[in-house]
């Protein structure tokens, strides 16, 4: 258990028995960071007795730095302490007279930046906080996600993006983990676009984003892994405490309803903690769209289409997570927690086709409506035990989860020509059933050999078994007669039985070579397999995969001097083929496309090179990043127009069928090698006591090298991405925010996207003695965010152009239960690596 945790479970104890003491003093003063001059809010306050330095009484500051402790008159000593920060000891003893105040004023406290690992080495405690191996995104420093989710909260995280899409990219590449508290995100809920739609950004803490992550943690994910830290996983200060928001909004000017209610509650009575947190709510969106189509074939144009279309896409959802931790004794913890996260997400599109071409499409009207409902459940058993050493503490993580999902979609399409020889269809899937069963094992050991050296070694495992079930039917409906003539489409249903199991053993060295110099090597071993069989289709082989692979690491750190540090890091990175990816089932759609997977995709591997420097003067902190990334063996999405001679090229463990002649077909391929290389710039700068910039720049270059795909050519792009926030605090509990973003344009083997660039603001007042808070957000004030891509190669050229309605307006509210939610274990049992901490 924490040590932070003991301190403050200790302080209700002794609050409990000084309450009923008459005449007691009293201890006030306000704690500020001494560089910025900004409050410290949850700075431990300790009085302790001078004989033994045993704790009397204590505290924590509240959000505005102040502080106040009552304890019997007598004589004490006063010591302040926080995370990230050099523990702060009184200059004398403070003699403390019966109904008295002794008023120590204003107390600085100075950031410690020789910490090992957790040690933040920025220059001023603001949004972004900068460690040895990644940088941490505090988001109640972010008020524009207010109201929203976690894509609303990821979209304004520096060097993260998300596209229409939902895909989310770090430092402009799509090869990134997204981890949920620690955890993979496809145990913990649908897939990821769904998942973090159903994640309200009020849950959130923080966001991690570790571009070269050590042996600790899992390889996947060529670019790094983003973190979503979530604050119901907290037990915190004796008593109810708790935070309720509700939020509403919609974009303009078509009325298209968001909002989401939120409920975060925990009780602590010493030994036991509970918590409690629920939300529910719907996200909607809507968008139209514009693509222009040509496809040919041996030289020859076979179509020429306009595409017209126009989208509400609903996720509804809810969830309900309960547990607690008990408190052995000041050493030894046990949490278990249960959570039902559950959804229903609804996409309705309709796309008018104009056939330009006259030939081979005819013009026609489609409309889609999908329903995917989902559930998942999830129970988490979490031990930690700490030994009598310092910082030696052994950990073990187990997550078990039964996901469902259950789906119905049609797809209904009528020609506008009356002269041809087809007939309207009806296309329903009514028979998606998804079933999945994973569980995640985690065992950590830290033990420190001695002042300057520390091990940390254990072992992760996941094991997750999926069924996947899709049944199709086509139907054509007679106008005359009024039938519908409803017949099971085997070619396009499948029933894929799939697993994956990854078992790995990891080990890290950190070692304090001099004050300044620290180093950190790792190892991680692994060995997956993967196996998968389409019950339905008898003629496709099995999948059957099996790697063993070594991944090093290796992160150096030197501080130059107080304002000045250096990290060098090193890393190899793994990307391994997913479900779909590798399933050769054939999936055959109207407007003549196919999609199938490639059984002998292969994983990609990156090894990744990293120079920071990190500068803090006064109020203004400067992080640079010059990083090189080498991918080999590289995966992409390739399509071409399916004939005789394309398929035998591009797909040859596919039969060849000319009925689907001149149909687009796409599948994944492996590719020789990808570079990507950068710098990147975030700066904090503290323009004034009441005003907080943060700006962040990417520049970077993307390179495909040339294969025979590619027919020996290389692509390769120059591409610069920004974020800026402005966060000013006003008088009267007024704080506003303005943010905003420019995405660089993305390449991939054959498409390249457009740049896009929108700018958020967010107002915020503190109600009812800052008890409450109210909130309105706009989203993409001035209405430039959009989406499009352009394909253009001796196949396809193709253009399409994108837009959400904008501007979206929430409206939110806030109220805190007690003083809301404090520290939590989980939060806090990650510090006390600083040397100087107190043991108590």
């Amino acid at each position: 258990m924490s040590k932070k945790i003991v301190i403050l479970l200790a302080f209700a104890v002794a609050t409990v028995f000084s309450a009923t003491a008459q005449n007691n003093g009293k201890i006030t003063g306000k704690i500020i960071d001494a560089r910025s001059g900004e409050p410290v809010e949850y700075a431990t306050v300790a009085l302790l007795k001078p004989k033994d330095s045993s704790l009397a009484n204590g505290s924590v500051s509240t959000t505005n730095g102040t502080f106040a402790v009552e304890v019997p008159a007598g004589t004490y000593l006063l010591k302040v302490s926080f995370m990230g920060y050099t523990p702060y000891m009184h200059h004398s003893q403070l003699s403390v007279k019966a109904s008295k105040i002794v008023s120590l004023g204003t107390i600085k406290i100075s950031q410690n930046s020789q910490m090992m690992e957790q040690v933040v080495v920025k220059a001023e405690r603001s949004m972004v906080d900068y460690q040895l191996d990644k940088r941490v995104v505090n988001v109640d420093k972010n008020i524009v996600a207010g109201g929203g989710t976690a894509t609303d909260v990821l979209e304004n995280v520096p060097s993260v993006a998300i596209d229409n899409d939902g895909n989310v990219t770090l430092r402009g590449s799509t090869n990134v983990k997204v981890l949920i508290n620690d955890r993979p995100y496809e145990l913990l809920g649908s897939d990821l676009e769904t998942l973090l739609e159903q994640i309200p950004a009020s849950s959130i803490e923080n966001v991690e984003v570790v571009t070269n992550p050590s042996a600790k943690y899992d390889p996947e994910g060529m670019s790094g892994i983003i973190n979503l830290k979530l604050k119901e996983n907290t037990v915190g200060a004796k008593g109810l405490n708790g935070v309720v928001n509700l939020n509403f909004g919609s974009p303009l000017p078509k009325f298209v309803p968001t909002s989401m209610a939120t409920i975060n509650l925990n009780y602590n009575t010493g030994k036991w903690g509970f918590f409690l947190s629920a939300d529910a709510g719907v996200r909607s969106h809507a968008h139209n769209a514009v693509t222009y189509l040509e496809r040919f074939s041996g030289g020859e144009k076979k179509s020429s289409d306009s595409l017209f279309e126009d989208g509400v896409h609903s996720n509804y959802m809810g969830s309900v997570k309960v547990g607690g931790e008990y408190h052995f004794d000041e050493k030894t913890t046990l949490a278990l927690s249960y959570q039902l996260r559950g959804g229903n997400r609804v996409r309705k599109n309709s796309i008018d086709d104009v056939d330009l071409f006259r030939n081979n499409f005819l013009d026609y009207t489609q409309t889609d409506t999908n329903s995917n409902k989902n559930h998942n459940h999830a129970i988490n058993l979490n031990f930690i035990r700490k030994f009598d050493k310092k910082d030696q503490m052994l950990t073990a993580d187990v997550t078990f989860n039964i996901r469902g999902r259950h789906g119905d979609g049609v797809q209904e399409q009528t020609y506008d020509n009356a002269e041809a020889n087809l007939k309207n269809y009806y296309l329903r899937n009514s028979g998606v059933e998804n079933s999945n069963r994973n569980i995640n094992m985690k065992l950590d050991y830290v033990h420190p050999i001695n002042d300057k050296l520390r091990l940390e070694t254990g072992y992760e495992g996941r094991v997750m078994k999926t069924n996947q079930d899709y049944e199709y039917y086509l139907s054509t409906y007679d106008s005359i007669t009024g039938v519908l003539n409803k017949v099971f489409d085997e070619r396009s249903s499948t029933h894929f039985d799939y697993g994956q199991d990854i078992h790995a053993i990891y080990a890290t060295l950190g070692w304090k070579v001099t004050e300044k110099f620290s180093a950190l090597a790792g190892l991680r071993g692994e060995y997956s397999t993967i196996y998968g069989e389409d019950k339905n289709h008898t003629d496709i082989e099995p999948v059957k995969k099996e790697y063993r692979q070594l991944y090093p690491t290796l992160h150096m750190s030197y501080t130059i001097n107080e304002n000045q540090s250096l990290q060098l890091s090193y890393s190899r990175r793994v990307r391994r083929p997913h479900m779909w990816d590798l399933h050769p089932y054939l999936d055959v759609r109207e407007g003549q496309q196919l999609s199938f997977g490639n059984p002998y995709l292969d994983p990609e591997f990156t090894n990744s090179v990293e120079l920071s420097y990190n500068l803090g003067i006064n109020k203004l902190n400067i992080f640079t990043s010059a990083y090189f990334r080498q991918t080999n063996n590289m995966m992409t999405r390739y399509g071409f127009v399916w004939n005789e001679t394309s398929a035998a090229r591009y797909s040859p463990w596919m039969p060849y069928n000319s009925e689907y002649n001149d149909y687009w077909a796409s599948t994944w391929q492996n590719l020789n090698k990808g570079l990507n290389y950068g710098l990147e710039f975030i700066v904090d700068y503290q323009i004034a006591r009441w005003w907080k910039m943060n700006l962040s720049i990417n520049l970077y270059e993307n390179m495909i090298e040339g294969t025979e795909l590619l027919d020996n050519q290389d692509k390769n792009a120059f591409r610069a991405s920004g974020k800026f926030s402005s966060f000013m605090t006003l008088p009267k509990d007024w704080t506003i925010q303005l943010s905003g973003q420019y995405r660089a344009p993305f390449m991939d083997l054959q498409t390249d996207m457009l740049a896009s660039y929108w700018a958020d603001l967010a107002v915020k007042k503190d109600i009812m003695q800052k008890r409450a808070t109210i909130s309105l957000r706009v989203g993409d004030v001035f209405c430039t965010g959009g989406f499009g891509h352009t394909t253009e190669n001796e196949q396809m050229y193709r253009v399409m152009r994108s837009k959400r309605l904008s501007p979206s307006v929430t409206i939110g509210f806030s109220y805190k239960i007690n003083n809301g939610l404090k520290q939590g274990r989980r939060e806090i049992s990650e510090d006390d690596s600083d040397e100087g901490s107190a043991e108590y």
